[in-house]
């Protein structure tokens, strides 16, 4: 069966990445995995992810440093901030810098399948609305 979508996780911690990981491969996501800023900026323009999942604090940064990547990136990702702790103040703030959503554990089915089509599917509406652009 072929991949739904291609999501890159970019974290340091294990916790709570490695539920998100088996969740995800449950629903027909690829995945790569990095744990750096750095590390990721190198894969995304080979992998072109559909989904970027990050975490609120890396080695090298934080999330809106890869929000900001992810906006200058030739391809359209839509990037998701995944924290291991209810912050509402971290969730408004993520939304209104550009995230596409903002998810904390456990990754139930149902909920983590609806945000992984719709921010899929947005990414990769605005790629061939971009690819269109281009061609015009």
């Amino acid at each position: 069966m072929a991949r739904r979508f291609f999501a890159l996780l970019i974290h340091d911690r294990s916790v709570p990445f490695e539920s998100l990981k088996t969740a995800l491969k449950d629903l027909n996501v690829g995945i790569s995995s990095v744990n750096s800023l750095e590390a990721a900026k190198r894969l995304i323009p080979q992998t072109e992810p559909d989904l970027i999942f990050t975490d609120t604090k890396l080695p090298d940064g934080s999330w809106p440093d890869v929000i900001n990547m992810a906006e200058k990136c030739r391809t359209s990702s839509n990037v998701i901030v995944v924290s291991p702790y209810k912050d509402i103040k971290l969730y408004l703030s993520a939304l209104d810098r550009g995230a596409y959503d903002f998810l904390l554990p456990p990754f139930e089915h149902n909920t983590l399948d609806f945000v992984v089509a719709c921010a899929g599917e947005d990414a990769r509406h605005r790629r061939t609305a971009k690819a269109r652009t281009a061609v015009d």
